[in-house]
């Protein structure tokens, strides 16, 4: 039988923390999901440890490839899901029992409405705190970039989108890097005019870890200069508020200096802003000398 969710694991070398996530799963009250694998080329016992999970209350695919990070793994794993529904689970996170349920009880009275690709909850630390800020109401509808972006809501969430949507929606790869923000995606939906539903629900667990994508800042971002251009262009559009744009101009202009492209091609992908790159660039420039001085890059 088809599923209504699709909970996709993007992992690398995480064998040592995926069985809580497993654990959380096999506690769910609902289970009207598969769960996708997508090994990101570990070198771990990883593949081992996932061929060992078996269980009778959901459906477990495990996929394989070489090391190309998290947004490849979700590429590769996305391009397979059946299910109407996509929730990316992190290998070092967890879910609250109640969370598949509640995602097919919300989503059934917004299923039908073709402008909204998904709903966001709250991620929640161990403790119950919310993770970053909180909605301010217990239901909003609107996009991304209005939403989140506009209204400075800080902090990682947990996002349900519709498959179809994603599926159109891919994340860019540049060669050589592995680590671009899922907001340039989010952004890319955003734009197109789909909506999510925001909820004060959280239904998410997570901690994080040295050594996680979140923990290794700045420098990392750096030393994937394309993606983190990728990012910071992402929200140089019309939807996002001017000073917001001032913000990413700067990121995008001192993360170019740590890319193999020239000057004259990193203006023109600039489309309606060159006004504001030609403002920025000094002080961008300034700021990439302060980050190869203080990362020694």
């Amino acid at each position: 039988m088809n599923k209504t969710v699709a909970v996709i694991t993007p992992t690398y070398n995480r064998a040592h923390l995926l069985s809580e996530l497993y654990d959380s799963l096999l506690n769910q009250s609902c289970f009207d999901f598969v769960w996708y694998i997508v090994d990101d080329g570990s070198t771990d016992n990883t593949e081992e440890l996932c061929r060992g999970f078996k269980t009778d209350k959901f459906r477990i695919e495990y996929l394989r490839k070489e090391n190309g990070g998290k947004h490849t793994a979700l590429n590769v794993g996305i391009a397979r899901i059946e299910a109407p529904l996509t929730f990316i689970v992190d290998s070092d996170d967890s879910l609250t029992p109640d969370a598949i349920y509640t995602i097919v009880r919300d989503w059934d009275g917004f299923k039908d409405d073709p402008e909204i690709a998904g709903i966001s909850y709250y991620k929640l630390h161990k403790d119950g705190r919310v993770v970053g800020d909180e909605y301010p109401g217990a239901e909003i509808i609107g996009t991304y970039l209005d939403v989140r972006v506009n209204q400075n809501i800080m902090g990682d969430k947990a996002e349900v989108y519709r498959t179809d949507v994603l599926k159109t929606f891919k994340f860019p790869v540049f060669e050589g890097e592995r680590f671009l923000s899922e907001a340039v995606v989010w952004s890319a939906i955003s734009r197109a005019g789909y909506k999510l539903v925001y909820l004060s629900k959280g239904i998410y667990v997570c901690e994080y870890l040295n050594g996680g994508l979140t923990a290794s800042g700045r420098k990392y971002r750096l030393q994937n200069p394309f993606g983190t251009m990728e990012h910071a262009k992402a929200f140089l559009c019309n939807e996002v508020k001017l000073i917001l744009r001032a913000k990413y101009m700067l990121l995008y202009i001192a993360t170019s200096f740590f890319a193999p492209v020239s000057l004259r091609e990193t203006f023109e992908k600039i489309d309606n802003l060159k006004w504001l790159y030609v403002l920025e660039f000094i002080p961008g420039w300034l700021l990439s000398k302060y980050w190869k001085r203080k990362f020694k890059l």
